[in-house]
């Protein structure tokens, strides 16, 4: 939580900005170990890049453009035998206006080290995922598909093909439709460690500084790991905020979400390090309410100490904070 404050100081203003606006805006290295998506995902690309080269090659080959001189094919494609791994180069590709041998696709592949080829692989297996998904998204009836979450899925899609196309082994770049995190200049974690010193730093408070501190440390932990609400068609009063929730929701989609399945887009950052009081005035109610079922659920298997926090001090802390916000 930063460096020890005594539970007498007091801040000279509410909103106090850290000394580094990038620190702790990533994820923790260990999430991806912890994560059985990312890791379920994980095994299955291994197993992919296991295959022969022709198995793969064929698979990359659908999304690299042609290199022959002046050929304007943006994609490898052919009619052939999908079990023939060995002279599928050989045959030509049937997209309008090329009719180039495939792998005319692949020259600009060929002097690639292996650590940068695997990195195309893993680039072409997310481009695949998220087509799938789409591709499911559009199969559902109209009253059940969300159009926040396709178009955000519709983005990816295209940033990671034009990826592949332009820079194959250069990292996707997402900055020019969802801009650079952070999106609040004060963030999440800065204002509940205001809240703290306002609440809680002095000797009446019904926390001590130290445990609201604990308390603080355990909501931010879980709000990372906490599956926003997906949006919806209630409007809210724009008078109380910056952007609309969709507008948050799609960036925290291709910023903390999506890279558990789409492991080429990277860093996964933390969700509490780059959304501020917007997010916050949007989410908290949801949160609150999932939190405490979670508890309630979960006490089970916790020790005293974790009980004591999560069953008593955080309901406190929870309260004061929704009458806050």
């Amino acid at each position: 939580m930063g460096a020890t404050m005594s539970r007498r100081h007091r801040p000279e203003t509410f909103w106090r900005q850290s000394l580094n606006p990038d620190d702790n805006l990533i994820h923790p290295k260990n999430w991806k170990a912890n994560d059985p998506l990312y890791r379920y995902l994980e095994l299955k690309r291994e197993k992919l890049e296991d295959r022969d080269l022709g198995t793969i090659m064929r698979m990359v080959v659908m999304y690299c453009p042609c290199q022959a001189s002046r050929c304007k094919c943006k994609a490898g494609n052919f009619m052939g035998d999908k079990h023939n791994t060995e002279g599928w180069t050989h045959s030509n590709c049937i997209r309008s206006g090329c009719n180039h041998l495939l792998s005319d696709h692949t020259l600009h592949l060929t002097s690639a080290s292996r650590t940068k080829f695997m990195a195309l692989v893993k680039l072409v297996f997310d481009i695949n995922n998220i087509k799938a998904s789409l591709e499911i998204a559009y199969q559902k009836p109209k009253s059940q598909r969300n159009i926040v979450i396709e178009e955000v899925y519709n983005s990816v899609y295209k940033v990671l093909c034009k990826s592949v196309r332009g820079d194959p082994f250069k990292a996707p770049n997402f900055d020019k439709i969802y801009g650079s995190p952070p999106y609040e200049k004060i963030h999440i974690e800065q204002i509940l460690i205001n809240f703290c010193m306002r609440f809680f730093g002095s000797n009446k408070a019904v926390l001590t500084f130290e445990e609201a501190l604990m308390v603080t440390k355990i909501v931010l932990h879980l709000f990372n790991s906490w599956m926003w609400t997906i949006p919806d068609n209630k409007s809210h009063d724009q008078h109380l905020y910056s952007n609309s929730y969709s507008f948050y929701y799609s960036r925290y989609m291709v910023h903390c979400a999506i890279p558990r399945l789409s492991h080429s887009i990277s860093p996964r950052y933390q969700a509490t390090a780059i959304f501020g009081s917007d997010v916050l005035k949007y989410t908290l109610k949801s949160f609150s309410n999932e939190l405490q079922v979670w508890c309630y659920k979960s006490n089970i298997m916790w020790n005293e100490h974790t009980n004591l926090y999560c069953m008593t001090k955080m309901p406190i802390y929870m309260n004061l904070l929704k009458k806050e916000v």
